[in-house]
C-alpha cells in the first residue's frame, strides 16, 4: 500500500467520500481502518471526537475502479470531522480480517468533498431513487355568496308595520295638553319645595343640639389621649458604629520556584517540565528564541517525547524543509537509531515526511534520493 486518498464520490454527494487505496494487493473483504491525526497523535472516533485510544472503521468490500483502484465508500463519520480541519495531517493504518495491521499511509484529502451540512439533510446511500418533493394540496378558495336582492312585498310589510306602530303611539297618549294641566303641575313643585325648606332646618338643630350634648365627652377623650401621648417615652436614636476599612493584606511574596518559573525562557527545558505540551510549544513557536531544532534535540535528549513529535511537524508543516527532514530520518531505517522516542523505524512515515521535504525544497538532493531507494 502505497497511498490512500479521500475522494469525492462521482455525485458529489456531501457527507461521503470515496476511499482510495493505492498499491493494495490483499484481500478486499474484512479490511478495517483508523485515522490519527499528527497535531496530537489522537485518533478519530466513531462519535467524531478525536481521542489517544485507536478506533477502527470497517469498510465495506472494496470495488476496483475502471482504472483497477480499489475503492471504498465512507460516510460522514469520517468525512466531516476530516474537513473540520482540511490543512491537518493525517496518518491511516489499514488492519486486515485476522485484526493485524497490514500497511499504513497518509490520507490525502482531494478537492470537491463536502460535508454532509452542505445539504441541509444527510441522504441514505441505500436510497435509489430520486426523492420527490410532494406538492401542496390547492386549497379552493369558496364562492361568493350571491346577494340578495330585496324582495318589493317585504319591503311594502315593513312600511305598514311602522305605520301601524306610530298609529298606536299617537293613540297611548290621550291626555289633553290644556292649561289646567299646566297649573297642577306648578302648584306640586311649590309644596315639593316647602316640605324640603322645613326637613332641611330640622336637621340642622338636631345636629347642633347632638354636638352641645357630647361636647364634655370629646374634651375627655382628647385630654387622656394627650397625656398618654406625654408619658410615652420617645425612642433614642441609637447611634451606627463607623465602619473600620478592613486592611488590604499585603501579596505574598513570590517563592523562588515561582521566580524561576516566571523567569524562564519560553523554550527552556525548565518550562518543558513545569507545562503542559501544548502550552509549551505556543509559547515557544511564538518567541525568538531561535532555532527550534536545537529545541527538538534538547527535548529528546531529556525524553519529552510530546514535544519533540510536535514542534517537529508543526515546523515541517509551516515550510521549514530542514525539520521535515530531520523528521524523516527519525522513521527512516537506513538512518534510524532507536531511542525512547522513537523506538521503531517506519518506512511509511519517513516517505510521507521525505515527501513533504520536497514539497518546500523540490530541489533537496537527500530526500529525492531517499525516496527513489524507498519507493
Amino acid at each position: 500500500m502505497r497511498r490512500i486518498e479521500l475522494r469525492p464520490l462521482d455525485t458529489h454527494q456531501p457527507g461521503y467520500g470515496q476511499l482510495v487505496i493505492i498499491g493494495w494487493q490483499g484481500t478486499s473483504e474484512g479490511l478495517s481502518l483508523d485515522i490519527q491525526r499528527n497535531l496530537d497523535e489522537n485518533f478519530l472516533q466513531d462519535d467524531g471526537e478525536w481521542r489517544s485510544q485507536s478506533f477502527k472503521f470497517h469498510l465495506p468490500a472494496l470495488q476496483a475502479s475502471t482504472d483497477g483502484i480499489l475503492t471504498a465508500v465512507v460516510d460522514s463519520k469520517i468525512v466531516d470531522p476530516l474537513l473540520e480541519n482540511p490543512n491537518a495531517t493525517n496518518m491511516t493504518r489499514l488492519y486486515g480480517p485476522d485484526g493485524a495491521e497490514v500497511g499504513k499511509a497518509r490520507l490525502r484529502l482531494a478537492q470537491g468533498l463536502m460535508p454532509s451540512g452542505a445539504s441541509g439533510s444527510s441522504l441514505s446511500l441505500e436510497a435509489g431513487a430520486n426523492l420527490n418533493t410532494p406538492q401542496p394540496t390547492p386549497v379552493a378558495k369558496p364562492e361568493r355568496e350571491p346577494e340578495l336582492e330585496p324582495d318589493s312585498e317585504s319591503e311594502s310589510e315593513s312600511e305598514s308595520e311602522s305605520e301601524s306602530e306610530s298609529e298606536s303611539e299617537s293613540q297611548a297618549d290621550p291626555a289633553p295638553r290644556g292649561k289646567s294641566k299646566r297649573w297642577l303641575w306648578i302648584l306640586v313643585a311649590i309644596l315639593a319645595l316647602a316640605v324640603i325648606i322645613g326637613a332641611t332646618a330640622w336637621f340642622g338643630l338636631s345636629m347642633r343640639d347632638s354636638n352641645e350634648a357630647g361636647l364634655g365627652d370629646e374634651t375627655t377623650v382628647d385630654e387622656s389621649e394627650t397625656l398618654d401621648l406625654e408619658e410615652t417615652p420617645e425612642p433614642k436614636e441609637i447611634s451606627q458604629p463607623e465602619e473600620v476599612p478592613e486592611p488590604i493584606a499585603d501579596e505574598p511574596p513570590l517563592d523562588d520556584a515561582s521566580e524561576e518559573s516566571a523567569s524562564a525562557e519560553p523554550c527552556s527545558l525548565q518550562r518543558m517540565g513545569e507545562v503542559g505540551e501544548l502550552e509549551f510549544i505556543q509559547s515557544c513557536v511564538g518567541s525568538d528564541d531561535g532555532d527550534m531544532l536545537n529545541v527538538v534535540n534538547q527535548a529528546l535528549a531529556n525524553d519529552h517525547c510530546g514535544i519533540a513529535r510536535r514542534l517537529y511537524a508543526h515546523q515541517a508543516l509551516n515550510g521549514d524543509a530542514a525539520a521535515a527532514l530531520a523528521y524523516a530520518q527519525e522513521f527512516d531505517p537506513a538512518q534510524h537509531t532507536p531511542s525512547t522516542c522513537f523506538p521503531e523505524a517506519d518506512v511509511e512515515t519517513a516517505i510521507f515526511w521525505y515527501e513533504t521535504a520536497l514539497g518546500i525544497d523540490a530541489d533537496n538532493a537527500e530526500a529525492s534520493q531517499r525516496l527513489e531507494e524507498m519507493q
